[in-house]
């Protein structure tokens, strides 16, 4: 018996170990110093760059991209517009030097340029993912379809505890507004149990501040949101302004920042994305 045991926990040390790998890394880059920055601050984001470029050499990136198509319509005419937003983001995480960053400052064509080299232990970062199932609701009914004034809500389910945060952006003017953690929240995303059916932002939901349903509108003969859903296996917190305090509208290059971030440090945050459509 003592030699199963034994055997057992040699298994169980040898697949944390492994799941614990790190290994050594180098990379090396040129960054073209913007005039907006500093030489400090250049040279903190060069050897940033540069850490990244040797996590993406060894363990790779992973790229989304969300394409979305907004119907304007001025004096009469429609006109459509194209917008596609990516992120690129490393399959790993930078632990710590293994010797200092070398820098060295050239110019090139009246630019300064700063050329990097970083090595460094670095450890590969899976991302971990949830079946959920979201469905936006127009009174009731599953839809993305909607008209002005249309009473909306979302069923959401997902087959882990975890968090969830909704956003709904724009894509005429490119802000971004919190619809859930709600206004009395602090800011904190909303927990929520395995297998469990929610209504979200309805007055049939318990924790739903409001006496009136949520509605979408527009002034508009059509226009499109994309609706953002954040789900983490994690708690997490929806800080949107330069103090980290709860903001419940930005503009989407923040928003965008403040996501990147989230997805850096929660390998269990996943986003879904879908556009809605509000005709007047």
């Amino acid at each position: 018996m003592k030699d199963y045991l034994f055997i057992l926990l040699m298994l169980l040390g040898s697949m944390a170990i492994h799941a614990q790998r790190t290994v050594n890394a180098c990379g090396e880059i040129d960054y073209v110093m913007p005039e907006t920055q500093t030489l400090v601050e250049a040279k903190r984001n060069a050897i940033i760059q540069a850490r990244l470029k040797a996590i993406a050499n060894e363990f790779g990136t992973v790229v989304s991209q969300t394409n979305t198509t907004a119907m304007h319509n001025r004096d009469g005419k429609t006109n459509s517009s194209f917008n596609s937003y990516s992120e690129n983001e490393v399959r790993g995480i930078w632990i710590s030097d293994t010797n200092e960053p070398e820098l060295t400052i050239k110019y090139r064509n009246e630019m300064t340029v700063i050329h990097v080299e970083v090595c460094g232990n670095i450890r590969e970062q899976k991302r971990e993912t949830v079946e959920v199932q979201i469905k936006p609701l127009n009174k009731g009914i599953e839809s993305t379809l909607f008209k002005n004034n249309d009473r909306f809500s979302i069923s959401f389910k997902s087959a882990a505890n975890g968090y969830v945060a909704i956003f709904i952006r724009d894509d005429d003017n490119e802000i971004v507004n919190v619809m859930m953690p709600y206004e009395d929240s602090d800011g904190n995303a909303r927990e929520v149990k395995s297998n469990k059916e929610y209504l979200f932002l309805c007055t049939k939901d318990p924790a739903y501040p409001y006496d009136e349903e949520t509605i979408l509108t527009t002034s508009k003969t059509i226009e499109n949101n994309t609706l953002i859903i954040v789900f983490s296996q994690k708690k997490f917190h929806i800080s949107l302004s330069n103090k980290g305090e709860f903001v419940p509208e930005v503009e989407n290059s923040k928003f965008q920042k403040w996501l990147h971030g989230l997805r850096v440090y929660d390998t269990t945050a996943q986003v879904e994305e879908t556009v809605l459509t509000i005709k007047k």
